[in-house]
């Protein structure tokens, strides 16, 4: 899950009837949180008044008005990805596998499933086709 600011997160790809909502829910002096996640491939928001003790596990990205989220506190990537990200970055995926501390399998089937698809450049997930 990435912390995004309100432009970032209204940018996200949102129909222009949600976009406005969500501008209006931003917009509240009650509301704190506005989260995107993934509802079966399909991105959906929630708008939160508190901070949660957990922030839900399909979770994209955060807006908080108050800027008040440490990073300690953002969910993280999973090992298997972070290890993606490394070999990303120039690593071998049987050395980013170790250092991650996962099995170099997981790294590379991992790899697969992204080849040829889009990556949000704000999360890097793969971004899923909507269903009709």
């Amino acid at each position: 899950m990435k912390q995004l600011n309100l432009n970032e997160f209204l940018d996200l790809p949102w129909s222009t009837n949600v976009r406005e909502k969500l501008r209006s829910f931003a917009a509240q002096d009650d509301i704190k949180y506005l989260v995107a996640w993934d509802n079966a491939g399909k991105m959906s928001a929630s708008a939160f008044t508190s901070k949660p003790d957990q922030w839900p596990d399909i979770a994209l990205s955060v807006w908080s008005k108050d800027k008040d989220l440490e990073p300690e506190y953002l969910p993280t990537k999973s090992r298997t990805m972070l290890a993606v990200d490394l070999v990303e970055s120039g690593l071998t995926v049987y050395a980013a596998a170790k250092q991650a501390g996962v099995n170099q399998s997981a790294v590379h089937r991992a790899i697969k499933r992204r080849e040829d698809k889009p990556i949000c450049p704000c999360c890097g997930q793969v971004v899923r086709s909507q269903a009709a």
